[in-house]
Parts: C-alpha cells; sequence; structure tokens
C-alpha cells in the first residue's frame, strides 16, 4: 500500500524545484547577458576599426613625413637648376606651395571606396583612396548583435561589410602644373662678370652681343671701337634670384634701371680729368659763341680748331652754316660758372665730359640768359684732343 506524502513535504519538495528553475533561469540569463556583452564588445571593436579618419591621419602623418619630401625631390629631378642646390629648391617649393598639407574628402559613388583631394596651401597636388578591406569580413561575428541589426529599432548597428576596416589602396600626386620656375636677363658691359647665387654665368647664356651704349649710339658706324654690351639670360630659376655684376677689375656694380649707360663708363686718372678739364675749358666758349650766334666771322674758326674733322660734329657745323649763318655778327656771347660734371673714359681713345654752364647773349634788343648742360664726347688720337660730338 502506498505511503502518502504529506502536504507540508511537498510543499517543501514544490519549493525547492521552483528555486532550482530560478537559479538556472538566472544562469541562462547570465551567460545570455556575458555573450550579448561580449558580442557587444567585439561589435565596438569592430566598429572603431571601420572608421576611416585613424586611417587617413596615419596616412597624412607619413605624407608629411616622408612622402611629401620624396615628391618634391621627384619634381626637382625633373627640371634643370644649374645655379641651386637641390635642397634651395626644396625650400623653395615648399614656400610656394605651402608646408601644411591638409585633405577633403571628394564625392564618391561607391561605398566601399573614398576619395581625398591633397591640398598644400590650399592648392591641389594629389589625392589618395581609401577602400574597404573585405577580406576581414568573415572574421568579423556579430552573434547575438546581429539579431538586433533586424530590428528597426536599432537602425544605427552595422552589418559586417559596414563594420570592415579601411586601408589606403593607392595614391597620386601631380604639382607640374605649377610654375615653379622664372627666367630673368640682365644687359651688361661686354667686358662685365655676372655671377647668380655665387656662380658665375657662362657665355652660354649670352643671348645678344654688340648691344650699343644708349648714349653713344649714333657714334657706332664712325666710330666701330666704341663699347658694346652683352645680354645674359637665364632660366630655371626657382624663387627670386638677384644677379651679381662686377666690372673688369672685379669691383661689384650695382646697376640703376633709372640712369643711362654713362653709369657703365669707367673713371678716369687724375691726369685724364686733368686733360679733359683743359680741352672742356678750352671748346665751350667757342662752342657757345658760334651755336649762340650763327656768327662765321672768328668763331667758326676758333671753334673748329677743336673739332675732329670729318666727325659728326664737323657736319653739324657745316650745315648749321649752310641753314642761315651770318659771316659779320657783333652780338656777344659769353660763357660763365662752367663746371665739369665728369668725365668717363669709353676706351678706345674715347671720353665722355659731362659739363653746365651758364651763358649770357646780348642779342640786338634783349639780353638772353641761359643754363645748358651737355655731353661732349672728344676722342685723342695722334691729332690730339678733339671733339667729336656734343649732346
Amino acid at each position: 500500500m502506498a505511503r502518502r506524502v504529506s502536504k507540508k513535504t511537498r510543499e517543501r519538495v514544490g519549493k525547492a524545484v521552483y528555486t532550482i528553475f530560478l537559479l538556472a533561469f538566472a544562469f541562462v540569463l547570465v551567460c545570455i547577458s556575458f555573450i550579448a556583452l561580449s558580442d557587444w564588445r567585439s561589435y565596438l571593436v569592430a566598429y572603431e576599426r571601420s572608421q576611416p579618419e585613424p586611417v587617413v591621419e596615419a596616412y597624412m602623418a607619413e605624407l608629411r613625413e616622408t612622402k611629401w619630401k620624396q615628391q618634391v625631390e621627384l619634381a626637382i629631378a625633373g627640371m634643370q637648376h644649374p645655379f641651386q642646390t637641390d635642397e634651395e629648391c626644396a625650400d623653395i617649393i615648399n614656400q610656394m606651395l605651402g608646408e601644411k598639407l591638409q585633405y577633403s574628402q571628394a564625392p564618391s559613388t561607391s561605398e566601399d571606396r573614398i576619395l581625398y583631394n591633397i591640398y598644400c596651401n590650399g592648392n591641389p597636388v594629389g589625392q589618395f583612396q581609401l577602400e574597404r578591406d573585405l577580406s576581414q569580413m568573415n572574421r568579423i561575428h556579430l552573434g547575438l548583435v546581429k539579431i538586433l541589426s533586424k530590428s528597426d529599432t536599432f537602425w544605427f548597428i552595422r552589418d559586417e561589410r559596414e563594420l570592415c576596416p579601411w586601408r589606403v589602396t593607392g595614391d597620386a600626386f601631380d604639382i607640374s602644373g605649377f610654375t615653379f620656375t622664372s627666367s630673368l636677363s640682365v644687359t651688361v658691359p661686354e667686358t662685365y662678370r655676372v655671377m647668380l647665387n655665387g656662380h658665375p654665368v657662362g657665355q652660354e647664356y649670352v643671348t645678344e652681343r654688340n648691344i650699343k651704349y644708349d648714349v653713344l649710339s649714333i657714334y657706332y658706324d664712325e666710330y666701330p671701337n666704341l663699347p658694346t654690351k652683352v645680354k645674359y639670360e637665364v632660366g630655371n630659376i626657382f624663387g627670386t634670384l638677384t644677379p651679381e655684376v662686377y666690372d673688369q677689375y672685379g669691383n661689384p656694380v650695382t646697376i640703376d634701371p633709372e640712369k643711362d649707360d654713362s653709369q657703365f663708363m669707367e673713371p678716369c686718372s687724375a691726369e685724364e680729368i686733368a686733360e679733359m678739364t683743359a680741352f672742356a675749358q678750352a671748346f665751350v666758349e667757342p662752342y657757345a659763341r658760334f651755336t649762340g650766334t650763327k656768327s662765321v666771322w672768328g668763331n667758326y674758326g676758333v671753334l673748329k680748331q677743336y673739332v675732329k674733322e670729318n666727325s659728326e660734329l664737323h657736319k653739324r657745323m657745316d650745315l648749321f652754316i649752310e641753314g642761315g649763318a651770318d659771316y659779320m655778327n657783333f652780338y656777344a656771347v659769353n660763357v660763365e660758372n662752367l663746371n665739369i660734371d665728369s668725365v668717363y673714359s669709353l676706351g678706345g681713345g674715347f671720353y665722355v665730359i659731362n659739363v653746365t654752364y651758364d651763358t649770357t647773349n646780348y642779342a640786338e634788343f634783349k639780353t638772353v640768359q641761359e643754363t645748358s648742360t651737355k655731353r661732349i664726347i672728344v676722342c685723342r688720337d695722334e691729332a690730339g684732343i678733339l671733339a667729336i660730338s656734343v649732346e
């Protein structure tokens, strides 16, 4: 006959079973929570690795450190720069483009590819591309998180494809469109020497020879031995360089673009200056009287002894007479305050004398006072010191 179980015993067994069930349920919940947290942690790690920004920043850091320098070196290697070192050219290119490299994302038609433009001081200099590393997709396990991603409530959760990390798959640079080089030209006397950035500029850079001095241009047909100039032209200069000019004695020369070519004329010795001063003092008064009175009587003969025969001045004197000079003219011209401003040697026995003087012309019914500045070109040869032109 079966033994009856008491009510109290049944209650105690029921409580024990219920407790065991609760403990089992709690254990299951703990396991599920642990798995869910582990999956969520894995998701967050994968999400962090799927961000393109760290990859971009790492690439830009490498670019600033090494790659950009290599690109500049390649650009320099393709350009000629005989008067500058590679380092100087690199510094100038970086200054022209700007040393700070920046980037911006370009429009893309693919979710698995991002294109970035690279700028240097606002100037586009290249591009680089990021692509998702889809080979890592099989290594990404969402577990329970994937179940949540199916729900519209958790729309922000990404799938395995979107969690794949990014990698740089290509870059390209092009700075050929920028004009880094310039050219310069300098015109100097043929006996002068030109240096550029400490390097001599050779004859291979001379593009024009036998350039006439502007202050002597009308005399070259008659006096071909007058000094001439040459023109140097140099290209492929990075940035700005200033030519250094030296005269035939090795003295540095500063060319004033506002002055005429008289600045290239060679200073005379004290003895030459004394000779040219004495000539000018003897020459100016008969010249002023001849040109100021149109009188041939005496003035022509006095002036003629200081003028080289068949010279440009001699021919002008004859034309002056033919134009209506008087053989009898007693109006007087006095020269005062004669000043020898400068005396230059042109070489080959030719000199330039710059003078300033005042004249008082006692005409028939009036007195005219003037100040004149003249350039007298003289020639010294076996016939002595004679004037060939006055300007």
